[in-house]
């Protein structure tokens, strides 16, 4: 994980991202294990809404911890799973046995490193 807090969001300059893969999903929390590659995410790609989004508190008081990447296909059908039936639910993950709550960084996905998105996440 990228450790990153609100307060330290630079409105420029590129970081490397560790990616992370999904090794098991239960329908509402996945569990991800670190990959050895990195992908770069460039704050200036960020809109003023989608830093608007990463700095607030979300529902329930949550608020950033960190950012890794995902692959773009298993985010969009994860985000389908948790979205679809009668109750909405959040998507959570587990990185290094800690649960947070997990959402793109982007409001459009931009894909980095030809299969990768980055994501916030907020606890």
């Amino acid at each position: 994980m990228y450790p990153l807090v609100a307060a330290g969001i630079p409105a420029s300059g590129v970081v490397e991202v560790p990616c992370y893969a999904a090794v098991s999903f239960n329908g509402r929390t996945a569990v991800l294990r670190p990959e050895v590659r990195r992908v770069p995410l460039d704050f200036a790609s960020l809109s003023e809404r989608d830093v608007e989004l990463m700095v607030s508190v979300r529902a329930e008081e949550w608020v950033l911890r960190g950012l890794v990447a995902v692959d773009v296909d298993w985010l969009v059908g994860v985000l389908e799973v948790v979205s679809s039936g009668p109750q909405p639910r959040p998507l959570g993950v587990e990185v290094d046995d800690v649960w947070f709550f997990v959402a793109p960084l982007h409001s459009v996905p931009t894909v980095v490193g030809g299969r990768y998105v980055a994501v916030g996440l907020y606890r």
